[in-house]
């Protein structure tokens, strides 16, 4: 018995850490959801100009979320990011399919691409204006990894869709259900009431009988009286 209580134990430990493990990480390279509904979606990057930022004699291109011809260079050719020297030396730094999306303190993303045996780590970071590349490693020379920062609208944590308010039913609608609910009491109500107490029987039954009976009548003079343009029409003027 208590080793299948420890067990239980190490298992829901596990999925603890397991859960948060993902919830932490996106899967995606340039979308992301948080837990509460929150995301990160970059992907409008990808029909946006190459990213280029200079660093001495070394130049870095980035095209986050597809792959592209970043520059005629060999190492610069279907990748999304490169760096080259003036005496073009170029060096790839990864493709998309090497790039994942992960969160890091107060659920900041970062892009972290591995190719080969260089790690390239690249922060977002949410700005209201233009999106721009900045190289935060000393140098771009050949290295085993390299550190940037990406500033740019798309990388500004997004609410969830607002789900459509429900406001309700019209004044309309209302006043219909409400002569409904009274009609039905008023003659169910008053049906039983004329049967269980008073005997009543067929057509008796209704209430107000005699009230319903003439009502058509009633209705039909009423069109008549209209049509001869509120002037009646009697016997009196013969």
């Amino acid at each position: 018995m208590y080793g299948r209580d420890v067990t239980f134990i190490a298992l829901g430990f596990f999925l603890i850490l397991f859960c948060d493990k993902t919830s932490s990480e996106c899967t995606q390279p340039c979308f992301c959801t948080l837990p509460n509904g929150q995301y990160y979606n970059l992907t409008g990057l990808a029909y946006d100009k190459p990213l280029s930022q200079k660093k001495g004699d070394w130049t870095v291109k980035f095209h986050p979320c597809t792959n592209i011809k970043l520059d005629t260079l060999a190492n610069c050719t279907n990748t999304s990011l490169c760096t080259y020297n003036n005496n073009s030396n170029s060096i790839n730094l990864g493709r998309v399919e090497e790039t994942q999306m992960k969160l890091i303190e107060n659920e900041i993303p970062v892009f972290e691409i591995h190719h080969e045996n260089v790690t390239s780590r690249i922060t977002i970071m949410c700005t209201r204006r233009v999106t721009f590349l900045m190289v935060d490693s000393p140098n771009l020379r050949p290295n085993t990894e390299y550190y940037f920062t990406l500033a740019s609208p798309h990388g500004c944590k997004l609410d969830p869709p607002k789900k459509p308010i429900n406001k309700g039913l019209s004044t309309g609608s209302v006043l219909v259900v409400l002569f409904f609910t009274f009609a039905g009491v008023y003659f169910i109500g008053g049906i039983m009431a004329m049967k269980f107490l008073r005997g009543a029987t067929g057509w008796e039954m209704l209430p107000n009988h005699d009230f319903w009976c003439e009502l058509p009548s009633l209705v039909r003079d009423g069109v008549i009286f209209a049509c001869n343009c509120c002037r009646a029409d009697s016997y009196e003027r013969i």
